[in-house]
């Protein structure tokens, strides 16, 4: 199996294709089985109705790693941006300080990213103590 990403500014897409050996040619051929955009959040159908079950785990467990590898590095993009947010939000501040209906409005929205941000300690500090006690039960 090949996986291409093939570069187009506008709509970049991925190309599933394989080889295939072919006696009346006497040389192996590339069979394009379909191309769709990178935004999509699964491989088509009509690529993996194509797919032998082999190729099929082949392609699922390569979008897999690879739509992990996007969404980690859209997560690290946003995280490297949190600095500009931050001085952008300091700004406001100084702006909005002697608004009582906007420190209220901000006051809000600041409970509501604290909350979200404990909400996701704590689940990844489950998921730790979880794989911790998985980890130490004997086998």
């Amino acid at each position: 199996m090949q996986f291409r990403l093939l570069e187009n500014k506008a709509r970049p897409k991925w190309e599933i294709s394989r080889w295939t050996y072919s006696p009346e040619k006497k040389r192996a051929i590339k069979e394009t089985l379909g191309s769709f955009p990178c935004y999509y959040s699964m491989v088509s159908r009509d690529i993996l109705d194509k797919c032998t079950t082999q190729e099929k785990a082949e392609v699922l467990e390569w979008w897999r790693v690879t739509s992990e590898a996007v969404n980690r590095e859209r997560v690290r993009s946003q995280v490297t941006k949190l600095p500009v947010i931050f001085k952008d939000l300091a700004t406001l501040l100084d702006v909005i300080q002697d608004s009582p209906e906007d420190l209220a409005e901000l006051k809000n929205h600041a409970y509501a990213l604290k909350d979200a941000v404990s909400k996701v300690v704590r689940r990844k500090s489950r998921q730790q103590k979880n794989q911790e006690a998985v980890n130490s039960v004997p086998a």
